[in-house]
């Protein structure tokens, strides 16, 4: 195992540990907020924060992922991205603040929306003041101050700021402090940690040269956030805040433990791809392997999911939220097909090959666009606008595999493979926990068949960690050394 290989490794262990630890801390927050505030107030917020969204990755200008993949960063260049940080931030804050009354009109939602808005834009400011100091800890590969930074900005900015407000009253005010709470406690570790230059540096050709890179991330960034938030414009405009709020819930039970894992693995991968972004073969090695990980992981996830999700809503979010049940399923497989494609996305940035990524992008963007038109025209309400998202993701997923399967001919089988266990492994699990709810439904409560389906996706895991040698996902864990030994030892004894 080579040093790079051996670093990796290390910080995908840091940053999944850091992942699982934020998803066990965001379970009883998302349970207790649930309880305390009403679908109208998630509502609200799902709302206000799309206009910030907006402006959010013009504001870090792609200058976190600039740092990391520059080749080579001398501490003028550190001074000229902050200065441009400093420079978009403050712009797209004061932008977002001017036109706040006009998105508050175009979701026809109430006065406070446009409160709620501009509060919202301090974050844009932090986040970009941030972006350099995160950029250069992940530029340096040192993942443990990544894990640890993340994940106590998560737990004291969001969560601890977030539920003290609700438990004095705050009502959806307490999730705008929890997230300017997050932001700021984020940029402050990251910054303790690094200590670069806070003197702006204002060259106008080396930030022109910045924004080369950083500017097409931030377009596909934004492209991103268009096919991640137009359908819940759509239902926010169509359906009412009641319903936005539904459906935010929804999409945060189908996706948080899934993301937690993409973000984890994307914060490794990205410098490390980086520092080998001229060897093509290791580059088309790492792509078919995490890939295979990727896909085993999150669909497997996904078939957990979703196949409790009435289960899952019930217990952890309340009566009151049962119309969120039904979205679980199909929002977990449009957020497992679009964090798969995001691993294509950050191979191809470490590359520096975004342009490619953007056309990916507007395709997806352009299927999106058509299959909402039709849904409301159809008037399919929220299930058609699921569908049209469904659409395109499989259209971007298609996109991606095309590309690279252009790029790098060699691991077309291992790619296609990979999908194909992963789809195989997750009906079965799907069919495994469908079963046991069919057995308990109408003996046990919800609680003891939630339980009874996670124990029996738990023996299911457990075996494919073990005797599950024959599926690539499975033999590229154990060959980079992802899983503990003991899990293993039995399956290699009978090899």
């Amino acid at each position: 195992m080579t040093q790079l290989t051996s670093v990796t490794v290390r910080g995908m262990r840091w940053t999944y540990l850091a992942g699982v630890a934020a998803a066990a801390v965001q379970i009883p927050y998302a349970a207790a907020m649930a309880r305390l505030l009403t679908p109208e107030d998630f509502g609200l917020m799902a709302l206000a924060y799309l206009v910030p969204r907006f402006a959010h990755h013009f504001a870090q200008g792609g200058l976190a992922s600039a740092v990391v993949q520059r080749p080579s960063l001398t501490g003028r260049d550190v001074r000229v991205i902050f200065a441009l940080a400093l420079t978009v931030g403050s712009c797209c804050s004061a932008a977002v603040w001017l036109i706040a009354p006009y998105g508050a009109e175009l979701v026809r939602g109430p006065s406070e929306l446009t409160d709620l808005i501009r509060a919202l834009a301090l974050g844009l400011l932090i986040t970009a003041l941030g972006a350099t100091s995160t950029g250069l800890l992940s530029r340096s590969m040192r993942y443990r101050a990544v894990a640890l930074t993340d994940f106590i900005s998560f737990v004291v900015g969001y969560c601890g700021v977030g539920i003290t407000s609700a438990l004095l009253g705050a009502g959806v005010w307490s999730l705008v402090y929890g997230t300017l709470g997050w932001n700021l406690l984020l940029a402050l570790l990251s910054y303790a940690l690094v200590r670069h230059s806070l003197r702006p540096l204002f060259d106008m050709r080396e930030m022109r040269e910045v924004m080369r890179f950083g500017g097409k991330v931030s377009v596909n960034g934004f492209l991103e956030y268009l096919t991640a938030d137009l359908p819940k414009l759509a239902i926010g405009r169509y359906a009412g805040v009641a319903a936005a709020g539904l459906y935010d819930r929804a999409a945060l039970l189908a996706s948080f433990p899934l993301q937690q894992i993409q973000q984890a693995a994307s914060k490794v991968l990205l410098p490390a791809l980086s520092r080998i972004q001229h060897e093509t073969g290791r580059l088309a090695t790492s792509y078919a392997d995490a890939m295979a990980v990727t896909t085993l992981v999150l669909f497997s996830l996904w078939a957990v999911i979703g196949a409790s999700s009435e289960q899952l809503v019930a217990l952890l979010l309340g009566g009151q939220w049962r119309g969120s049940a039904e979205l679980v399923p199909i929002l977990g497989l449009i957020s497992v097909l679009g964090l798969v494609a995001q691993f294509s996305g950050t191979l191809v940035e470490a590359m520096g090959a975004v342009g490619g990524k953007v056309v990916i992008h507007l395709m997806q963007l352009l299927v999106l666009v058509a299959g909402t038109f039709v849904a409301l025209l159809l008037r399919g309400g929220v299930h058609g606008l699921m569908t049209a998202v469904l659409a395109s993701q499989l259209v971007k997923q298609i996109l991606f595999y095309v590309w690279l399967d252009r790029l790098f001919p060699t691991v077309r089988r291992p790619v296609a493979q990979g999908y194909a266990q992963a789809a195989a492994l997750s009906g079965l699990i799907w069919a495994a926990l469908w079963s046991v709810q069919l057995v308990l439904a109408g003996r046990c409560p919800g609680s003891a068949i939630l339980a009874a389906q996670l124990a029996a996706a738990t023996v299911l895991a457990l075996c494919c960690v073990r005797y599950g040698a024959a599926l690539h996902g499975i033999r590229v864990a154990r060959e980079r050394g992802l899983l503990p030994a003991a899990l293993t030892r039995p399956s290699a004894r009978g090899q």
